[in-house]
Formats: structure tokens, sequence, C-alpha cells
């Protein structure tokens, strides 16, 4: 298969050592060796150290099962009570198909956005698949953000049906793997994994529910599969055009936008894969993305 769209040269000349790196293809099921795949890519990027001018607290809370859910909590320290005063904050949602990476993992980009902004950041450790398949890690998620603190768009619709309060201020998506029924490329190859990934992770999230026949997956489950939008929190999604999930995506911000009434921001840069920014920070897409994403949080 070919496509008219092919990789945008600048950012393909700094992702190219990178990418060669992920192009090895696990078998369908292998949670296993994904995990480990990541890992090697993570530790790529070295070692990670807090600003000084941070805090890194760990706040817990309990699930439905007494579980203990930690809560990464990112914050500029306080040098005046002004600065300490009640404030908007951001409830983050690590990706990895439902099944890899951490809260933890997450950190380098956490505590830039909150030493760029000033907006604190709690990054929820939800429980992963299989070993913990829908709706554990959503509901791991729910309990964490009525302690205070893909997953994120299910989150803000369950908010809405459980009449969270106060509401959800915005949802601010990137790259989010919704849709439980994709099962194409439709990149020509060209992203930066491969369609057995995808079903690797449904699989393993949705449990008995994927494809089967005889039982509907509900929104909660596959944010996709939300059929109004109405009284949803503002959206913004942004997305590479080689990403496998692309065209969920945007029929996804298409179902906001037929909601009328819901202000909606939406960001597709061409030429460029899933988690294009990781491939390469320095590249013009990914400044853009870190710069549209950064104006999204201070807009809360």
């Amino acid at each position: 298969m070919s496509t008219l769209i092919q990789y945008d040269p600048e950012w393909y000349a700094l992702a190219k050592p990178m990418l060669a790196a992920t192009r090895e293809r696990l078998p369908l099921h292998d949670v296993k060796g994904r995990r480990a795949q990541i890992d090697v890519f993570l530790a790529a990027a070295g070692p990670f150290t807090l600003p000084d001018a941070l805090d890194h607290i760990v706040h817990h809370a309990q699930a439905q099962d007494n579980h203990l859910i930690a809560i990464h909590h990112f914050r500029k320290k306080a040098v005046s009570h002004s600065e300490s005063a009640p404030g908007p904050a951001i409830v983050h949602i690590h990706g990895g198909g439902y099944t890899c990476l951490s809260a933890a993992d997450s950190a380098p980009s956490l505590a830039a956005w909150v030493q760029t902004t000033g907006v604190p950041m709690l990054s929820i450790d939800y429980r992963l698949a299989p070993e913990h398949p829908y709706p554990v890690p959503l509901e791991d998620c729910w309990a964490a953000l009525n302690a205070g603190g893909a997953l994120a768009a299910s989150l803000a619709l369950l908010a809405r049906d459980r009449n969270l309060s106060p509401p959800l201020a915005k949802q601010i998506l990137v790259y989010p793997m919704i849709d439980d029924r994709t099962e194409t490329d439709q990149t020509g190859g060209l992203a930066s994994f491969g369609i057995v990934d995808v079903i690797t992770g449904w699989a393993a999230y949705l449990g008995d529910l994927y494809k089967n026949t005889e039982k509907e997956v509900p929104p909660y489950a596959a944010a996709a599969r939300l059929e109004d939008a109405k009284g949803l929190p503002p959206l913004y999604l942004d997305c590479g055009q080689l990403d496998l999930f692309i065209h969920e995506n945007v029929a996804f911000v298409n179902k906001f936008v037929a909601a009328n009434n819901i202000p909606v921001e939406c960001h597709i840069y061409p030429g460029v894969p899933h988690a294009f920014e990781l491939f390469a920070p320095t590249s013009k897409a990914a400044q853009k993305a870190l710069a549209n994403r950064l104006e999204a949080i201070m807009s809360v």
C-alpha cells in the first residue's frame, strides 16, 4: 500500500535512528515483550532529575477493592502564601495502550510542563491490563479523580454521567487510543508501531468484551463509541497525520463539533506518527505541539 503523505523531512532526519530501533514487530498478545521494548526506549533518554524548583509528592487514593492508587503530584515550590493558594490543576492519565508505562515514566514531561506553566500536574498510576482489564483502570482513575487528583476521554464521560462536582474544566487529549474497532493501518506502514500492537492493547484491556458479538462495548470502555457529546467539557486534541489513531480522533472531534456550544480545538500535524515529539523533540512539529499543549494547559 502506498500513501501520498510522507514523513516530514526535518522530523524524519532527527527521528530516523530512534524510529529504526522501534521497527521490531512483536507477536499478537505479547504484552511482556512490548513492555520490555518500551523500557529500552525510555532508557535511551537517560535518568531523570527533578528540577530544584519543583516538588514531587506521591499521594494515594483507595480503589473500590481497597487497592491504593498512587497519584504523582508535580508542583512548583511555594515561595509565598499566594503561590500556595488553591487554583486549577491538570489530572494526567498516561498512555501506553492500556498495557504499558506508568505515571513515573511521564515525570520528565510533567516536570517540564509544570516548570513552564506553573500549573500543578497530578498523574494517576492506574493498574494495567491484561492483569487488570476494564473497568479496573477506569475505576482507578475515577477514585483518584475524586481524591483530588486514551482513559482520559472515557473518564471525562464518566465524570459527566456521574455528575462530578465541580465538573471538569477541560479535557486535553494527545493522540488518544479510543476506538476498539480500529484494525487497519491506513498510513502505508509509516506509523511508529503496528496495528498488531493496537489489537493487542484492546484485547488485553477489554478482555471478554473484545469482539464479543453478544455484548456491546460501552463508551466508558472505548470513548469513540460515544454518541452524544453534549454536557462534556471543552476539548483540546492533537494528533499526527501518520498516527494509526488519526481517523478515530477526527471522528471523535466531529462529535464535539456536532454537539454545538462546546469549545473545540484540534491540531493535526502532517508527516509525523504517534508519539512524534518523543522521537524528535527538537523538530518543528514537536515544538509546535508543545506550544499548543502548553497554551491549552494555561487556559484551564
